[in-house]
């Protein structure tokens, strides 16, 4: 079973966003030359230890309209394919073989990480 930790130990793209001052993201689950975008209006990462990992681009803090589409996105994809009414037919099912949910989930967040680095360099 995963558990947070595991997921955030072995993932090169961490995107934090919990609405609240009290979370901490362990530094020591990031591993090296990841990217962390932070999109609570909170600081969701100790950002003095985080940056003294070898590599790590950190994103402190994205704009509303960035958070509005990612809050979008998630609730698509609930309704897209998550949802106790969705039907795929046989087709659809033959398809996500080879184009399923994985790699939606993966465009989204690389979109979204290469959209909070691009505005973190400018």
């Amino acid at each position: 079973d995963e558990t947070p930790e595991s997921c955030v130990r072995k993932s090169s793209v961490v995107v934090t966003g919990v609405p609240t001052k009290a979370y901490r993201l362990p530094s020591e689950w990031i591993q090296p030359h990841a990217t962390v975008v932070n999109v609570s209006s909170f600081k969701n990462v100790d950002e003095e230890s985080l940056l003294k990992i070898p590599g790590v681009v950190y994103v402190p803090m994205v704009g509303k309209v960035t958070v509005a589409m990612l809050e979008r996105n998630l609730m698509r994809l609930f309704e897209n394919f998550h949802h106790p009414e969705v039907k795929q037919s046989k087709k659809q099912k033959e398809n996500s073989v080879l184009y399923g949910h994985a790699l939606q989930v993966y465009t989204a967040v690389a979109v979204t990480a290469m959209l909070g680095i691009s505005l973190m360099r400018k």
